[in-house]
């Protein structure tokens, strides 16, 4: 996932044009636009493609929100700060849910994968030994076993 940040600056109407006499649709703001690239993978469908896209667009749009309101906490009135970071911390607890429900479709995704068998060892072993317990005891201790119990017999 890659996420790029830019500039984007765009003019809209200000209440004070009118006030001081100024031509409409003059006044210029900067905002700051997040973009996120989904990586695509070959195990995932179009539709999680697209509820993918829509959390990541839910993530950017906080992430473009706190900057927003971040950037106007310094120029409020004092007794509107507060108020201010505080949506703003609302702002990234927004992004942190989208991150959130991401990984959770994505586990959900990959838990189904693995019950249908896409994912996961294909590889099945079953290994019989037929034996007694004293050919286990001989196989696990080495020779030493054959030199003790003659030993004792002795």
């Amino acid at each position: 996932m890659k996420t790029k940040t830019n500039n984007v600056e765009t003019t809209i109407d200000h209440p004070l044009e009118d006030i001081f006499d100024i031509e409409r649709h003059t006044t210029v703001i900067s905002k700051t636009e997040t973009t996120t690239e989904i990586e695509v993978s070959e195990i995932y469908d179009d539709k999680d493609r697209e509820i993918e896209s829509q959390l990541l667009n839910i993530h950017d749009l906080a992430l473009d929100a706190f900057t927003d309101i971040s950037s106007e906490v310094e120029t409020v009135e004092g007794k509107y700060k507060a108020r201010l970071a505080e949506v703003a911390n609302q702002s990234l607890n927004t992004a942190l849910n989208a991150i959130k429900e991401q990984a959770t479709v994505k586990q959900n995704k990959d838990k189904n994968n693995i019950a249908k068998g896409k994912l996961g060892n294909k590889t099945v072993n079953n290994n019989l030994i037929v034996a007694d317990r004293n050919d286990i005891l001989k196989s696990i201790i080495g020779n030493n076993v054959e030199s003790t119990t003659t030993n004792l017999d002795d």
